[in-house]
């Protein structure tokens, strides 16, 4: 494939990033990439500065692939063509949209936004439009996804996020295989960095806003201004699906369309006399022109609230109150979101890791654990992250728990044993174990449960690996789990047992 570099040049003209040429341009080009290491014989390298690493500097290993032109914010560090532009960031996303022929605009795009529930939000949202059958698709934290049944899913390098170059390829691939609608993770990360920054969104959802990324944003009122950059990406008609539970949002720029959903608080569309169960939920929808009966198959009062956002944007997208509510009644486990991965004992594993997020899930599984039964917790912290939210996770675990279990998440490059040290900080007593090895926390943590325990794992999710130090080694808590339990009841029938 190639695309004439005229059209990207113009493209970056009337954003307004060009400040000059350096050069004679070739024609065409083969390839967008920020990434000197996709480079292909007549790409177009864009020279990003990062946070962490300069693209100026692989400038000389992009020409050596056989990069034929690039894009760079300061001139004299390479002999390539070149268009000098103001803003890398801005440039990369432009370019690889008028690459790849803007194929945003052949979407309904809805983005989701907020500190939790984003992951669950998004496949609902999949799940919701998708009729006639694989018409729309998912991009978030659990890869790129397509149709009601979760099928086609591809990795994105574990971003909430893709990056700007590679989000307008997925987008392109997706409209390309028929995909009208795409449901997508919106983090405050992509919303700071300009990853979506040529996307134009049909409808901007905002699901709640606690403690998470302080380690980038420094305070919380620049995480909240991050946030809000997504009602600046508006379609023309689009409009700000909000939770109107969650008071931060109440500061948002005032917007033409704007519909709120909730359960606490007066709302546009709610949940009327809400029942929970250990399989889910049941309650009444209700929008502004109807009510209809709703049988959710998801844990917990939050997924509730995220069932609320996804049926708020979907009814005031044009889908009936009774589609929604029917669709909701089929909406398939989220992996990592309270999924049931082993039965009798109960196990869960929860991507739960931030405060507010643990304190939701074990909220939701508090219920349908008897007096004389326990929830019991294993629970880490990353490494190379915000390190002031580890006490007040290990307090939350032991506040919400039976037993806990401190253990590692994601040490990366720190000593884990210095992390636990610092979530046992916020811990009292001796009511809880300390296992640096997650593996042998999670066999404690089975050895110990009865049948009628709930035991959570908390932190992982749907991650199959485990970072320590910078490599990744393969770490899949449903496998470990299955492996374990079946060793447990070794000599003994576990027919109908497993999940």
């Amino acid at each position: 494939m190639s695309v004439s570099l005229r059209t990207i040049h113009e493209a970056l003209v009337d954003a307004g990033l060009v400040t000059a040429v350096d050069g004679s341009l070739p024609a065409e080009v083969s390839l967008v990439t920020d990434d000197s290491r996709r480079v292909v014989m007549g790409a177009l390298f864009v020279a990003v500065r990062g946070s962490t690493a300069d693209g100026h500097d692989y400038l000389e290993a992009a020409e050596r692939a056989g990069a034929a032109a690039a894009i760079v914010e300061t001139s004299g560090r390479t002999t390539l063509p070149a268009i000098r532009v103001s803003d890398g960031r801005r440039a990369a996303a432009v370019a690889a949209a008028a690459f790849h022929g803007w194929p945003a605009k052949a979407l309904r795009m809805l983005g989701v936004t907020g500190t939790s529930g984003k992951s669950t939000t998004v496949a609902m949202l999949r799940h919701l439009f998708d009729a006639p059958a694989g018409s729309s698709a998912s991009i978030g934290t659990l890869g790129v996804v397509r149709g009601s049944a979760g099928a086609d899913v591809s990795d994105i390098d574990g971003l909430t996020t893709p990056g700007p170059v590679e989000l307008q390829g997925v987008l392109r691939q997706l409209a390309m295989a028929g995909v009208r609608t795409v449901s997508m993770e919106v983090s405050s990360h992509a919303l700071a960095q300009q990853r979506v920054g040529t996307v134009s969104f049909d409808a901007a959802v905002y699901t709640n806003l606690s403690h998470e990324h302080l380690d980038y944003h420094k305070s919380m009122e620049a995480y909240l201004a991050a946030k809000a950059r997504l009602t600046e990406m508006l379609a023309p008609n689009g409009v700000v699906v909000i939770n109107a539970d969650e008071p931060a949002w109440r500061d948002l720029p005032a917007t033409p369309r704007r519909i709120s959903f909730g359960m606490h608080t007066s709302a546009d569309v709610s949940a009327r006399d809400a029942t929970f169960g250990p399989r889910g939920s049941r309650w009444t929808l209700v929008t502004p022109d109807a009510e209809a009966e709703v049988a959710l198959p998801l844990l917990g009062d939050f997924n509730v609230m995220n069932a609320l956002g996804a049926a708020a944007t979907a009814w005031t997208l044009g889908i009936p109150t009774s589609m929604v509510a029917e669709r909701l009644a089929s909406v398939q486990q989220v992996p990592g979101r309270l999924e049931r991965i082993w039965s009798r004992p109960t196990v869960l594993r929860d991507y739960a890791h931030k405060p507010d997020a643990l304190a939701r899930a074990l909220d939701a599984v508090r219920p349908f654990v008897t007096s004389h039964k326990r929830i019991i917790t294993v629970v880490g912290c990353g490494g190379d992250r915000d390190r002031a939210k580890r006490p007040v996770m290990g307090r939350i675990a032991q506040e919400k728990s039976d037993l806990v279990i401190i253990t590692s998440d994601n040490p990366r490059t720190e000593d884990p044993e210095s992390i636990l040290d610092e979530m046992a900080a916020g811990m009292t007593g001796t009511a809880y174990e300390r296992i640096e090895d997650r593996r042998e926390a999670i066999a404690r943590a089975l050895r110990v449960a009865d049948e009628e325990d709930v035991v959570v794992l908390a932190g992982k999710g749907h991650e199959t690996y485990q970072i320590r130090g910078t490599t990744k080694y393969h770490f899949d808590e449903r496998e470990i789990v299955q492996e374990l339990m079946r060793g447990k009841e070794q000599g003994v029938t576990s027919e109908g047992r497993g999940a």
